[in-house]
């Protein structure tokens, strides 16, 4: 068992597993199956603008649903469309998101989603 003394600030961490080293912001492995954020990777343009033609053909440019109840609409249908995993089809949803081509709005008359097609 070692204590770590460059955790003072964190904390101490106790540990077994010799492959495991603490530092000051992150936890290292020597498993080389450990991403860091460094190894992200972004979704092509054209890929957001196909999935919101599909979002917006199959569902229309606006979308009667919550925030939460719409998102997880349009992931069942890029699933549906597109032959990705539902944690694909997540990840491309937030991407959508991040990139305006799809909105959640809020106005005084309702709420609900807008789908924006590049043309």
């Amino acid at each position: 068992m070692t204590t770590d003394p460059s955790t003072a600030d964190y904390g101490t961490i106790i540990t077994e597993d010799e492959s495991v080293t603490t530092g000051d912001a992150a936890v290292l492995t020597t498993d080389e199956s450990v991403r860091t954020t460094a190894d992200a990777v972004s979704t092509p343009v054209l890929a957001l603008d196909l999935a919101a033609e599909i979002l917006a053909g199959a569902l229309g440019p606006l979308i009667d649903a919550d925030y939460v109840e719409g998102k997880t609409q349009f992931r069942d249908v890029l699933c549906g469309r597109i032959d990705i995993s539902q944690l694909e089809a997540e990840e491309l949803v937030d991407d959508m998101e991040r990139s305006g081509r799809i909105r959640f709005v809020g106005a005084e008359e309702g709420r609900g989603w807008h789908v924006q097609q590049r043309r």
